[in-house]
């Protein structure tokens, strides 16, 4: 037993102990093994739940596709809030383009292009909606003009944007189609949504290309989800596995070391048997 005030050789040495069964090759290859594990579960993990986003995704955008393409009056109205259904919601429009109110909004990219989108709003007898006609390249000065007369405009609804920081631009162009500010600029009742054009009944548009609609914030599948947590479970199962082995084992070697020293004190107690008279060595 150690003197009061000093520490025994074993809390001295345990660190050291147990860093030099890690060094032995058999600990060396099971945590090299374990490192493997660990490493598959959490990558697998990470697939998973990328398919999870993926599969959830297309759950929505298989949803929005189902809905039969309606009337944009009959979806939504003038000033009325933008609703989460409305994303990617196939809709129709007939009105009148105002030209002299084209927006250039710059700064976009599209397929690796960067260029600018074309926003032209359209007057229909419900109010105006502003239209993104499509994706120019650059910031050209002439900016491709609507078709005149009354025209239908096949598209899908998406919400507006905030504003963004910056100094003013030159008419027509802008940061962003903001319509918080197009409503005090534009006359009339502003739908609050934006319709991305995907065709109109006037023909192809000449030099633009159209925009895709943005991708829908859609939640995990449950599934895939669920099978990602299950493989980072089996990570961390894995981990206590070993760290339990591990500890298993040097509980074992201390017992057995205790019994070994425990015997040997033993023994060194024993009283040596006095030789017996008469006897010769």
């Amino acid at each position: 037993m150690p003197a009061p005030g000093q520490v025994g050789d074993s809390a001295v040495t345990y660190p050291w102990g147990v860093f030099r069964r890690l060094l032995t090759p058999r600990w060396v290859g099971m945590l090299a093994a374990l490192a493997g594990v660990v490493a598959a579960c959490v990558l697998l993990g990470l697939w998973q739940l990328g398919v999870a986003r993926d599969s959830g995704r297309q759950d929505a955008v298989s949803a929005a596709s189902t809905l039969e393409r309606a009337p944009l009056q009959q979806v939504t109205a003038p000033h009325r809030d933008f609703q989460a259904d409305y994303s990617n919601r196939a809709v129709t429009v007939t009105g009148t383009y105002a030209a002299e109110r084209t927006l250039l909004v710059v700064d976009r990219r599209l397929g690796g292009r960067v260029g600018s989108w074309v926003v032209t709003p359209l007057e229909t007898q419900g109010g105006t909606v502003p239209v993104l006609r499509g994706f120019v390249d650059g910031t050209p000065t002439d900016v491709p003009q609507p078709p005149s007369g009354v025209v239908t405009v096949t598209g899908t609804l998406g919400p507006g944007e905030s504003p963004r920081d910056g100094a003013p631009l030159p008419a027509p162009r802008v940061r962003s189609i903001d319509l918080a500010s197009l409503v005090n600029e534009w006359p009339g009742e502003l739908y609050n949504v934006v319709v991305l054009a995907s065709a109109e009944s006037s023909g192809p548009a000449t030099g633009l290309t159209r925009v895709p609609p943005p991708d829908l914030d859609a939640p995990l599948n449950l599934r895939n989800a669920a099978y990602a947590v299950q493989w980072w479970v089996f990570g961390i199962f894995a981990i206590w596995m070993w760290w339990k082995m591990f500890r298993a084992e040097e509980q074992a070697e201390q017992q057995a070391e205790q019994q070994a020293q425990g015997l040997a004190a033993q023994q060194a107690d024993e009283p040596v048997a006095a030789p017996r008279e008469g006897a010769t060595t």
